[in-house]
């Protein structure tokens, strides 16, 4: 196990996608709402990523939960996301 971070102040195990996830939402619903202003870093030992998010930097954030969603439906064994193909009809003339 990871030393834990700290999230919106909550102490979260950063291999633990769910976890993670639970808390940079509650975070991004701040930035939303306008209640939070300062930066904040996540660190993944497992994947040696370093990413900072700001306030003025929602679509990394939502590229973040992104990730942690798909990883935390993986470590579920929830089935992955297919998106149906597509058909276009050409007119004929």
């Amino acid at each position: 196990m990871a030393d834990p971070v700290i999230i919106g102040g909550v102490s979260v195990d950063p291999e633990d996608p769910c976890a993670t996830w639970q808390a940079l939402y509650a975070v991004r619903l701040q930035f939303v709402a306008g209640q939070r202003t300062e930066e904040i870093e996540v660190r993944s030992p497992v994947s040696n990523r370093r990413v900072k998010f700001g306030a003025a930097n929602i679509a990394a954030l939502d590229q973040e939960l992104a990730r942690l969603a798909k990883a935390c439906d993986e470590k579920n064994g929830k089935p992955r996301t297919r998106f149906a193909k597509s058909v276009r009809f050409r007119p004929t003339y």
